[in-house]
């Protein structure tokens, strides 16, 4: 019975997804989701006068590149950018490296079973409660250590934030592993890091590239703690971007240029990781 109904379903969807209502469907998904992204792209070539010219206009016959000149020349896009690359990189690589040790610790470790949920459950509570809440105490911290304005406290700031998720994210990975492999190590005479590093984690390969490109992007988008905790040179683009809120208004053409800027680096990465992204994020919901 259940079979049946469920090669019905497939059938439905099979000749649904089959149809031109499918095609109509998917068009327009495609035009809501890319519309904003054109909108953005466009106005970074518009001049000044297209901006509130009414109607809107949508398809800019005059087009400039001095708001892209702007953003490098008189804004230090360039540097924000180099600051967000390295604060989500290293993030991102110091965050899978602690995670992923403590996860497999938690699920191949000596502990006993009891201590292992309240340690899982500690680390569901600390993504409980908003970054806001412990902003204050942090800034006191990172100041009293003479480590504003710089790199190393965001990516200390984001890591803390961030690795709660990606153990608790990796501990599914690594608990649907075959342990029958493991085993297989330990009679090679492998230690506990050995099989860690050379048999189980490999294993997880996609889990990990899901879980280190939401890392990624988390990190990218990040915007609390860094307007807190920079001054001037360690401004990621999440920051510089804000600056273009002024007392005069808004500047439209450099903000708009700045976007794109924001946006393009973790689409270039997504288009060449997609992937892998989707294997783990596909594997984790099969193995939840």
């Amino acid at each position: 019975m259940g079979k049946s109904l469920k090669k019905q379903n497939d059938t439905y969807l099979s000749s649904f997804l089959g149809s031109p209502t499918r095609i109509f469907i998917l068009m327009i998904l495609m035009i809501v989701i890319l519309f904003p992204f054109y909108w953005l792209a466009s106005n970074a070539f518009k001049v000044e006068q297209d901006y509130f010219a009414k109607p809107p206009v949508l398809f800019p016959v005059r087009s400039t590149l001095n708001h892209f000149y702007d953003i490098f020349v008189k804004h230090g896009a360039f540097k924000a950018l180099m600051n967000s690359v390295a604060i989500a990189s290293f993030t991102t690589v110091f965050t899978l490296i602690i995670g992923s040790l403590a996860s497999y610790s938690l699920v191949n470790g000596m502990l006993p079973g009891k201590i292992k949920k309240v340690l899982a459950s500690w680390f569901l509570i600390q993504k409980m409660y908003p970054a806001v809440v412990v902003a204050v105490p942090v800034f006191f911290v990172i100041n009293k250590l003479h480590l504003m304005d710089s790199v190393f406290s965001l990516v200390l700031m984001n890591t803390s934030f961030n690795l709660p998720l990606v153990i608790l994210l990796m501990i599914g990975f690594y608990t649907e592993a075959p342990y029958e492999v493991e085993e297989q190590g330990m009679l090679e005479g492998c230690n506990l890091f050995q099989r860690y590093f050379f048999i189980t984690t490999p294993m997880v390969k996609s889990g990990l590239v899901a879980v280190g490109m939401l890392t990624f992007i988390a990190t990218w988008n990040e915007f609390l703690y860094a307007v807190i905790l920079t001054i001037k040179d360690a401004k990621p683009l999440t920051v510089t971007i804000s600056g273009f809120i002024t007392d005069k208004g808004l500047l439209w053409g450099p903000m708009a240029a700045m976007g794109c800027l924001v946006i393009l680096p973790v689409l270039i990465l997504m288009w060449f990781m997609q992937r892998d992204f989707v294997s783990g994020i596909s594997a984790g919901a099969l193995k939840g």
